[in-house]
């Protein structure tokens, strides 16, 4: 997204800041699409009853040719629709949202933050916005892959201004490490509901009453191996059974009952700024 100079202005169209130095974006304004997928612009202060994680996207990135990230899509099981990331950083980050217990709905590019700087105007795309089970609207920012740059810093002073306006909450990614995301890919490939079965799924954790090997487990519940797998993968997405997710998945990965242990980052994907 190239969206220039994220410095805030004043009414006529030069850079402010508070009184206490910060900088600040004034008439900051959120362009996004009503019940009926009618483009709309508001305030930021009226944002607070928007539910931006069911409405469409209103901006879809162009791909330039010196750009190196990867545009796709994550399948949500959480709400059973597409959601979009511009890179596999932010893939990963949707995947684990998705995995939250805690996480109820998510979108991408669903809003858009505006403002005029110099006669221009700007604007800056959140990369996803998150209903959570206790009914606060988070609005997730991913770091450029090469880490947080001044650019970046600007980003994030205009997010948390509108998360003030808006009552949002600004939050920030926390990926685990490479052998448990490795792992979570492999499972969420079975996160559909069609590879739920209540008959196969008793049996699976009738097997796993307490802590066995994965095989072990599978051939003890007397399903085949082609039909339990599936079903235990998808288990273990919906957390029905657990795993170490930090060690690679293999025959004799211990497999029971969820386990309080779980990492940090699998639990809480996300940290969320105190105001």
């Amino acid at each position: 997204m190239r969206s220039g100079s994220l410095l805030p202005t004043t009414r006529c169209g030069h850079a402010a800041c508070d009184p206490k130095g910060a900088w600040m974006a004034r008439e900051l304004r959120v362009l996004h699409q009503d019940e009926r997928g009618v483009r709309r612009t508001r305030p930021a202060e009226r944002m607070a009853d928007v539910p931006l994680t069911e409405r469409g996207a209103v901006w879809k990135p162009s791909r330039h040719p010196s750009q190196r990230s990867i545009v796709t899509w994550w399948w949500a099981a959480t709400s059973r629709r597409l959601v979009g990331c511009r890179s596999l950083d932010r893939l990963s980050t949707a995947m684990l949202l998705d995995f939250h217990p805690h996480v109820v709905d998510f979108s991408a590019w669903s809003a858009q933050l505006l403002w005029r700087e110099r006669g221009r105007q700007r604007q800056l795309v959140p990369d996803f916005f998150v209903r959570t089970a206790a009914g606060q609207t988070l609005v997730v920012a991913c770091p450029p892959q090469t880490g947080p740059s001044e650019r970046f810093e600007r980003q994030l002073a205009v997010l948390r201004e509108a998360c003030q306006q808006a009552g949002w909450q600004l939050a920030a990614p926390r990926l685990p490490g490479a052998v448990a995301l490795a792992n979570l890919r492999w499972v969420s490939r079975r996160r559909h509901p069609r590879y739920g079965d209540a008959e196969v799924e008793a049996a699976l954790a009738r097997s796993f009453a307490r802590p066995r090997p994965l095989l072990e487990g599978v051939e003890a519940c007397t399903v085949p191996r082609l039909l339990a797998l599936p079903r235990l993968y998808h288990m273990l997405w919906h957390r029905r059974l657990g795993v170490d997710w930090s060690v690679p998945l293999s025959p004799g990965t211990l497999v029971g009952p969820l386990d309080a242990g779980e990492s940090g980052a699998m639990r809480r994907p996300f940290t969320v700024e105190q105001s």
